[in-house]
């Protein structure tokens, strides 16, 4: 009779898998550990630049923080005449034109005021407002002189010997960058002389606009729009004088200053354009000639300046500094505390189910 034995395994020796999974990962780490010593300079080199695009950032974070950032007039400079509004009167009384005549006819069972109105606008009185053609006659020209004070009084004393005028002025900047404007008002008929006479007293002319605008046909209706207002001035006024009721008398006389306030306004319109038209507007920028590219490259560069600024990108790069520390304290290192110990937790569970795993298979064996 024979008798096999079967040799169990000695607790003292280590299983044969788990010996073969330690020795990968040695193996593992020591390639990674070669590989990295192979590679030091391309990691120092990604190391130099990670530290520049971060100094970088801080520079950008530490700047200071950017910000994104009336009534049209007509292309003359004069507000377009308004209509006159429509007489009305039907919370008292009302107005028609019957045969030739204003009526006043109260609701109130009063007397009937009546007017006798012109058939006909008598253009007489306002026919020389447009016995002429107005044009409206603007420029602008700016001149490059070699002294402003002089120019400024050569050019005033120009116009003023042609029967202009200095409307305004402007002065700015010092030195060589010194610049003034003066905008010049010069009767129509010298016109042409004025500009050539302008042109003299630059030595280079740097840019010249004129224009003209004719406004001959707004003088024309603003005459009659007046004219007509002026005959429903004198009707109300005489309606007003026969009328007997208090409210018929508040109501026309409410209608008489609207019509007053009317005229008034298209007068002022009316005069403001045939001013434009007899004084005819020139504006002159006078500058002193250019600075070359080295001199002004010379004189723009300062050694302040250049101090001043490298002081400022080193504040800036601090500041950036210390906004991404507080930023990395106060958000990035909670955060990635509890990711590493999420990420401690994961392996301890792993590494506890691996070494069950492993228990199970050598019981099994």
């Amino acid at each position: 009779m024979t008798t096999e034995f079967t040799k169990q395994p000695d607790g003292n020796e280590p299983a044969t898998g788990a010996g073969n999974a330690d020795a990968g990962a040695r193996s593992t780490r020591r390639s990674m550990r070669s590989a990295i010593g192979r590679h030091g300079r391309i990691a120092r080199a990604v190391a130099l630049v990670a530290v520049a695009a971060f100094i970088g950032a801080a520079y950008v974070v530490g700047g200071p923080p950017i910000f994104d950032g009336g009534e049209t007039m007509a292309a003359n400079g004069v507000p377009s005449a308004a209509p006159a509004a429509a007489l009305d009167a039907s919370t008292t009384g009302r107005l028609s034109a019957e045969s030739g005549q204003i009526a006043w006819k109260s609701t109130s069972g009063g007397s009937v005021a009546v007017a006798p109105v012109p058939q006909a606008v008598d253009q007489k009185p306002w026919a020389a407002d447009v016995s002429q053609t107005k044009i409206v006659k603007t420029g602008t020209m700016t001149l490059e002189v070699a002294a402003i004070d002089t120019a400024l009084s050569q050019a005033q004393s120009v116009i003023a010997g042609m029967g202009g005028r200095v409307d305004s002025s402007n002065r700015y900047g010092t030195g060589p960058d010194t610049v003034a404007t003066v905008t010049f008002r010069v009767p129509a008929d010298k016109w042409d002389q004025a500009l050539s006479e302008i042109h003299k007293i630059g030595s280079k002319i740097i840019s010249e606009q004129t224009g003209t605008t004719d406004v001959t046909g707004q003088v024309a209706d603003l005459a009659a729009q007046i004219k007509n207002l002026q005959t429903t001035e004198t009707a109300l006024q005489s309606i007003m004088a026969r009328a007997n009721a208090i409210p018929d008398v508040i109501a026309v006389e409410n209608q008489l200053s609207d019509t007053q306030g009317q005229i008034e306004e298209l007068t002022a319109q009316r005069d403001h354009l045939k001013d434009q038209a007899a004084m005819s507007t020139l504006t002159v920028t006078f500058q002193l000639p250019s600075k070359s590219v080295v001199t002004q490259a010379t004189q723009d560069w300062t050694l302040s300046g250049q101090i001043d600024q490298a002081g400022a990108a080193l504040v800036r790069i601090g500041q950036g500094l210390a906004t991404i520390g507080i930023w990395i304290l106060v958000v990035v290192l909670p955060l990635g505390l509890a990711l590493l110990l999420l990420l401690g937790f994961v392996v301890v569970a792993r590494r506890i189910l691996g070494r069950g795993g492993r228990k199970s298979a050598s019981a099994a064996v």
